[in-house]
């Protein structure tokens, strides 16, 4: 018998490539070293510097810079007026915390009177459900005498 070359021969399967990661699954914004990586920007902008790895805090760009002032500038608006302010104004401040409180107390007052209502309709459901046993045990004697005197 001859054997035929390359008879058992197979072709080998390309190797399987292991799916690609994003890079924000890999590397944290700390770590992420390129100024201008978009996927950690904002991060950046809020921490207020790039990381750097030697372990510099390099600065931020103009824009980002006046980016960063904007996210984390609080923001509100006095009485009636159309533009926004960085100004808190305390007295109105004070005027609604005054108001919540108010508001706060008087909540408590009323779950107060409803526990308390809660309370006493319990006892009263109590004594009904009392009241309910006795009758129906009385019934059934009644039922009972009456059904021996046969009626």
């Amino acid at each position: 018998m001859e054997a035929n070359p390359g008879e058992d021969w197979v072709p080998q399967q390309p190797r399987r490539r292991k799916a690609k990661r994003a890079h924000h699954e890999i590397t944290s914004w700390e770590h992420s070293f390129k100024d201008n990586c978009n996927e950690h920007r904002w991060e950046k902008v809020d921490a207020g510097y790039y990381p750097h790895q030697v372990g510099e805090k390099g600065e931020l760009s103009k824009n980002d810079r006046r980016e960063h002032k904007r996210r984390r500038a609080v923001r509100t608006r006095l009485g009636e007026e159309g533009s926004e302010k960085t100004i808190q104004d305390m007295e109105a401040l004070e005027g609604k915390l005054s108001d919540l409180r108010s508001k706060l107390d008087r909540a408590a007052q009323i779950i107060v009177a409803k526990d308390n209502d809660l309370k006493r309709l319990d006892k009263e459901k109590e004594t009904l459900q009392q009241v309910y046993n006795r009758c129906k045990q009385r019934m059934r004697q009644i039922g009972g005498m009456l059904w021996k005197e046969g009626v």
